[in-house]
């Protein structure tokens, strides 16, 4: 029922928007390109982060170091 509710108010506003008439300089272009930029490094580096635990999450089991000492001996 919340999502229901959340999604149709999300649905309202978009579709009930006016034009704004407003000028979007070149700055305002860069602080946006920037946001992107800095949305997606931070992504990668948050997946960089919790790689081991998203492997084993899907089934991926990573090997301990103990086992290839054995096996290398």
């Amino acid at each position: 029922m919340r999502k229901s509710t959340l999604l149709a108010s999300a649905a309202a506003l978009i579709c009930l928007t006016s034009q704004a008439h407003a000028y979007l300089d070149p700055g305002t272009g860069s602080i946006i390109l920037q946001a992107t930029i800095a949305a997606v490094a931070s992504s990668l580096f948050a997946i960089k982060m919790y790689w081991f635990k998203l492997k084993e999450m899907f089934g991926m089991k990573r090997v301990a170091a103990d086992q290839t000492d054995d096996d290398n001996a």
